[in-house]
């Protein structure tokens, strides 16, 4: 036997795709979409509001549906950059997939992570903030709106963006801790605007970050932590609607 025989007879080597299969050009574009789409909801909202005088004076009316509109172009986003980069699903790729990780452990895990973190809040000293959330619990419809917006589209499109597309991409270049501790910063401080700046509002949020890639981290699934996330979400819901009743009674 010849040795180029040997060569013609040895299997080639499968190179393993690296995981994620996105890149930060990736994280580049999908940037430029999103700021795209965010320039397209503000034109739309200040169209809305030019042809209903009601909505001009109060643009908290029209919040919730802008906010849903932001989440399907968030979506959309990633179609176009999932489909025509690598012709790759998006909710498969991102991590919806099946895990052993009890699903009832992950909501119990997100409602006891709403507690403990109002006892943190209690001991820094956490500033009531005025917040565009009191304004949208006016009405019933406003409040169920609210609900489900609160539950159901924004846990899964957050953990969509943060902990299924970003920390990946981190952590596959910097480490798993760094991947999640800075996933969790960029977390909080997205929020940061909503409570008006202030530093408590930013670290409890933070916190729950961390938490939140932890499970992603541990699971390899967005599943456990878009549960825990929805009802971390719908313990302040709760509340919420518990201050606005005992306020008015």
């Amino acid at each position: 036997m010849q040795p180029e025989d040997l060569i013609t007879l040895t299997p080639p080597v499968e190179q393993k795709e690296r995981q994620p299969f996105w890149g930060y050009l990736d994280l580049l574009l999908l940037v430029g979409l999103l700021f795209a789409s965010m320039t397209l909801v503000v034109l739309l909202a200040g169209a809305w509001a030019r042809f209903d005088p009601r909505i001009k004076n109060d643009l908290t009316s029209i919040a919730l549906p802008l906010q849903l509109v932001v989440y399907a172009l968030v979506y959309v986003c990633f179609f176009l950059l999932f489909k025509f980069r690598y012709n790759r699903p998006v909710l498969a790729s991102l991590g919806w997939r099946k895990t052993n990780f009890s699903l009832l452990t992950a909501g119990l895990s997100g409602v006891l992570l709403a507690f403990g973190l109002s006892a943190i809040a209690q001991l820094i000293h956490t500033p009531k903030v005025d917040t565009a959330f009191d304004e949208l619990v006016k009405t019933p419809a406003s409040l169920a709106l609210l609900a489900v917006t609160a539950i159901v589209f924004a846990p899964l499109f957050e953990e969509m963006l943060f902990r299924g597309f970003l920390q990946p991409l981190l952590s596959r270049t910097l480490g798993t801790v760094s991947g999640v501790l800075i996933t969790a910063l960029l977390f909080g401080s997205l929020h940061a605007s909503e409570y008006k700046f202030a530093w408590q509002y930013v670290a409890a949020i933070t916190l729950v970050g961390v938490a939140l890639g932890a499970v992603r981290a541990k699971t390899n699934s967005l599943i456990p932590g878009t549960v825990m996330h929805g009802c971390f979400n719908a313990v302040s819901i709760v509340g919420l609607i518990a201050l606005k009743y005992a306020t008015h009674k």
